[in-house]
């Protein structure tokens, strides 16, 4: 009688990113964090992001329309053209803010 024959056994071997060339390497979490915060350091053609978000909040925008003209200012959209753009998005203008774009 033949006895079956099983194939070798391999070692567990502990995965890593770097054990295979399959993936991409990470980006570093600490970076994410500053590039989506928003802080002075983000430079738009109108200034500092933090000048300009007070300057927002001044003119009466609300929280989510100051994070969507946010994200239209990073997609390279200028200032009057991201209120314009928000301000249809969300059919809501405030008062005060027209006062600087006429």
């Amino acid at each position: 009688m033949m006895e079956a024959t099983h194939p070798p056994r391999r070692t567990a071997m502990a995965w890593s990113p770097s054990s295979s060339n399959r993936f991409l390497p990470g980006e570093d979490r600490a970076w994410r964090r500053r590039r989506n915060a928003w802080g002075p350091l983000e430079m738009f053609p109108e200034g500092q992001w933090q000048a300009i978000r007070v300057s927002l909040e001044r003119e009466g925008w609300s929280a989510t329309q100051i994070e969507r003209l946010h994200d239209q200012l990073r997609q390279g959209w200028p200032l009057l053209v991201a209120k314009h753009n928000v301000a249809a998005l969300t059919r809501q203008c405030p008062v005060r803010s027209r006062m600087g774009d006429a």
